[in-house]
């Protein structure tokens, strides 16, 4: 059965529910992998795949589609006298959005001579899909020695008994300036079927984010990859490593060196003696890299 850190691969189909109508921001139907409870896919999805065996299909099942039930006590009803601030009070009609005090943005549902009521809730809250899908596989992690940390748990390593040295998938990660643009880039490619974004070398262990900024910790910003070598080799992930580089900097420069700029300072982290034999003649060709 599916349980968190597990790589799971899905048929699925989902179908927006009730009008709603969503950005083309995500795979909706066909053949999608990722690790569970890892993110990169609605979290409702995660939840409904965790637990079921290889095989197990559910359907028409309603799903969240990310923003949350509607909630009943952020719609509230004003006296008209409550809300004199607001410009042109006469003129608002139901669907107008205005500003209250404090900066809160609202939607207006409806007015009556004595009263306005205003809905707090996103305009898509409520929004969901009906969901299809069917469990295809489930693969353990690649065995690795790269520890992960999250907030308000213990230490986890890729290395645990959830590991297994016959995974088809594998490991990298890249410290390329600010870690969030560069996961963006890596979820994008597929064959990338997970990311996490976090710190690497530095002296403290499981420093905090305001830690790392304050330049007291020397660890620098990096993101691990998962990622299907079937569909996409690790040369491909250097090269899109290559290519962050270039937008995040305003030149290749020496990537190794300790000061007060570590938290955006580069580096290739190797997995693998393969990997470590691609990333030095990478980076040794490419002519504007130290390599240690």
């Amino acid at each position: 059965r599916a349980h968190a850190g597990d790589i799971v691969t899905v048929e699925l189909n989902l179908e927006p529910e009730n009008g709603y109508v969503p950005a083309p921001l995500f795979d909706t139907s066909g053949s999608v992998t990722f690790v569970l409870g890892w993110g990169n896919y609605l979290p409702g999805l995660h939840s409904l795949v965790s637990g079921m065996p290889v095989g197990g299909q559910v359907h028409n099942r309603s799903i969240d589609a990310g923003w949350g039930e509607r909630r009943p006590d952020l719609i509230v009803t004003l006296p008209r006298s409550k809300v004199k601030a607001l410009k042109d009070i006469d003129s608002l009609k139901a669907g107008d959005a205005v500003v209250l005090n404090g900066g809160v943005e609202v939607q207006v549902t409806e007015i009556t001579p004595e009263t306005i009521t205003v809905d707090a809730n996103p305009p898509l809250a409520g929004a969901g899909f009906s969901c299809d899908i069917r469990i295809l596989s489930i693969d353990s992690m690649p065995r690795t020695k790269m520890i992960y940390h999250e907030e308000d748990t213990e230490a986890h390593s890729l290395s645990v008994s959830s590991t297994s040295s016959s995974s088809p998938y594998q490991v990298a990660t890249f410290a390329l300036s600010c870690f969030w643009g560069a996961e963006l880039a890596f979820m994008r490619e597929p064959g990338v079927v997970g990311t996490r974004a976090g710190f690497t070398q530095g002296i403290k262990a499981y420093p905090t984010y305001d830690e790392v900024c304050s330049g007291t910790t020397q660890h620098r910003e990096a993101v691990m990859v998962i990622f299907d070598p079937r569909i996409v080799s690790y040369s491909k992930l250097m090269d899109l490593a290559l290519k962050r580089l270039a937008i995040t900097s305003n030149k290749f420069k020496s990537i190794f060196g300790d000061d007060d700029t570590d938290q955006y300072r580069h580096g290739f982290y190797y997995h693998t003696p393969e990997q470590k034999e691609l990333a030095e003649d990478l980076l040794r060709d490419n002519n504007h890299f130290d390599i240690e």
